[in-house]
């Protein structure tokens, strides 16, 4: 089976077209069902008037001559007619037909049928098919005779309307041509207009197949294809994020592997060209270096797993206090060796949160471990947990050295470190942080970095409280 080729610009020319041309269709056939049914009614109402008119002058003349029957006259009849007609016409607000009296009145006048009160004839002839209507005249409540209307031959009653509808139907066909045309006009205009920015985003989304992420689409009106077209900006530009984080990325861990493999390398070198020995400072040097690999490619492991969810979390009912000392507890020696004042507040209550606590204790060595590689000594590290009914905050404030502004809102980026602040030789890859932003969101939870008071680095931790936590 053949598939269409039509495109959508074909299609809505066709349906708009169609959708005219079946309006004009339906308006034409109506319009012209109307005009004819009212051209009838105009015509049976033209007649009765032009019939009661006659009526009442040949009940006058009755009056003024006590006799109907001068008016076999054919001259006196026809006079009658005039001044009735006219009366008629004058009464109806119609100025006279074209051509004189030949008008429509004066064609009924051969239907006409005048009878005295004995039934005879006096104008007119008797026909075998009824009268359309009959009229008795009256004069002073006695009935002096008969006038009856009857209806039009086949030729004739088809004529009028015949010649009118002609007309009618001649200027409906010009009328309708000329609406047809216009449609036809506008539904390729429309068609065309409509069509505009779908082609526009098919030639985007073309260049955006191809790598091209700078592509974008101009926003015109705020319809659907105005809002698909906000919307396609919108992947573009998040698809040309991702593009750049990910080239970011990638030479974001070309430059940590290389680090480490060139030390490798040098002193497995050195030792080969005998100008260094394996003796165990060597040997431990080449261990820290392996370590320092090895610590580096876990923690992309683990990054890697979290941003695809692939972590798996086992939550169960905790202590956050008790779990934090107990990760404080484990740091206290390091953080002595480094003189680094390490200050807890606490409370002294339990508060039970619904959390894996294997994640969580990660988190908070993650937090501990950059305080004590990035904060100079002699200084300090204070850690508060406060709770209430609907939140819990955990919040970490290190002494100087500090982050500059530009540099907080991307410090949960994975692979990123402030150079000037943060030095790289003592600290790690830049991961730490970017997989505690990781497993704080799979708690429900919101981290942020801020400046702190004490000269250093801020980072509050904000787990909702609500149908999962308690205190006792």
């Amino acid at each position: 089976m053949l598939k269409s080729r039509m495109g959508i610009r074909g299609k809505l020319f066709i349906a708009i077209f169609l959708a005219c041309l079946l309006t004009i269709g339906l308006s034409a056939g109506i319009y012209q069902l109307r005009v004819k049914q009212a051209f009838q009614d105009f015509i049976q109402q033209l007649e009765s008037t032009l019939t009661d008119s006659l009526a009442r002058q040949v009940e006058l003349y009755y009056a003024q001559s006590q006799s109907l029957a001068p008016l076999k006259n054919p001259d006196a009849w026809r006079m009658v007619l005039r001044e009735s007609f006219q009366l008629a016409r004058q009464s109806m607000n119609e100025s006279p037909p074209p051509g004189g009296e030949r008008g429509p009145s004066w064609r009924m006048s051969r239907r006409l049928l005048l009878m005295d009160a004995r039934r005879q004839p006096i104008q007119g002839h008797l026909q075998d098919v009824p009268p359309a209507r009959m009229i008795a005249l009256h004069y002073r409540q006695q009935v002096i005779g008969y006038l009856h209307l009857y209806p039009p031959p086949e030729s004739d009653d088809n004529r009028e309307s015949r010649h009118f509808m002609e007309r009618l139907r001649t200027t409906a066909l010009f009328s309708t041509l000329v609406t047809l045309l216009t449609s036809l006009l506008i539904a390729l205009l429309l068609s065309r207009q409509m069509v505009k920015p779908i082609q526009r985003l098919r030639n985007s989304t073309r260049e955006l197949a191809n790598g091209n992420y700078q592509s974008r689409v101009k926003i015109q009106g705020s319809d659907e294809l105005g809002q698909l077209s906000h919307d396609f900006n919108q992947l573009a530009a998040r698809l040309q994020e991702n593009e750049q984080a990910r080239q970011q990325w990638i030479m974001d861990i070309a430059h940590e592997l290389r680090t480490p493999l060139s030390v490798l390398r040098g002193e497995i070198e050195a030792i080969q060209d005998g100008i260094s020995h394996p003796d165990e400072p060597t040997i431990h040097s080449l261990h820290q270096e392996t370590l320092h690999l090895q610590r580096l490619v876990e923690d992309l492991y683990h990054l890697s797993m979290s941003d695809n969810g692939a972590l798996t979390y086992h939550k169960t009912e905790l202590d956050l206090p008790a779990l934090l000392r107990s990760c404080t507890e484990q740091f206290e020696p390091l953080f002595q060796e480094q003189q680094l004042d390490l200050q807890m507040e606490l409370p002294r209550q339990a508060v039970f949160f619904n959390g894996d606590p294997q994640r969580l204790q990660q988190l908070f060595h993650n937090l501990l471990q950059n305080s004590l590689r990035y904060t100079d000594k002699p200084g300090q590290l204070q850690i508060r947990l406060a709770a209430d009914n609907r939140s819990i905050c955990i919040e970490f404030q290190d002494s100087a050295p500090g982050v500059p502004d530009e540099a907080l809102p991307r410090l949960f980026e994975r692979l990123y470190r402030v150079e000037s602040s943060r030095n790289r030789a003592t600290g790690g890859a830049g991961i730490g942080l970017s997989l505690c932003h990781n497993i704080v969101k799979a708690h429900e939870g919101r981290i942020s970095a801020t400046h702190a008071a004490l000269g250093g680095l801020r980072i509050l931790i904000v787990f909702p409280a609500a149908d999962n936590t308690r205190q006792s």
